[in-house]
């Protein structure tokens, strides 16, 4: 692995007509050769990926669950957006509704996903 770096390496300086020199590097174990242009800048930030489940009021009709559930899920999204201060919450899902029936009551729930940036401290 290290000497197909090392030829990938001396290959790039013979493109660009640099030199490098690679001798005071121990060869035995994991050898990473890195090399970059421009300032060092490091990932400040890192994208989260969170699920959850919301749900809808129970009512007995099936048309009044989905309205309940669409009411939930605004409600959730509005909540996650006034949490939303440094313009973190990159997108927002409620997912798909799933209905069900249990002693005359329907309930709608769905599992939503969010990408949240956050920064690494």
């Amino acid at each position: 692995m290290l000497k197909m770096v090392l030829a990938l390496c001396l290959m790039g300086s013979f493109a660009f007509a640099q030199t490098m020199g690679v001798k005071d590097i121990p060869a035995d174990g994991e050898t990473t050769i890195e090399i970059k242009k421009g300032p060092n800048v490091k990932n400040e930030f890192e994208v989260v990926t969170s699920e959850d489940e919301i749900e809808g009021d129970a009512a007995p009709l099936l048309k009044d669950a989905r309205v309940n559930w669409k009411k939930a899920c605004a409600d959730w999204k509005s909540e996650t957006k006034e949490l939303n201060k440094e313009n973190q919450v990159l997108t927002l899902s409620c997912g798909k509704m799933t209905c069900s029936t249990v002693s005359m009551e329907s309930t709608c729930r769905s599992q939503t996903k969010v990408k949240i940036k956050t920064r690494i401290k």
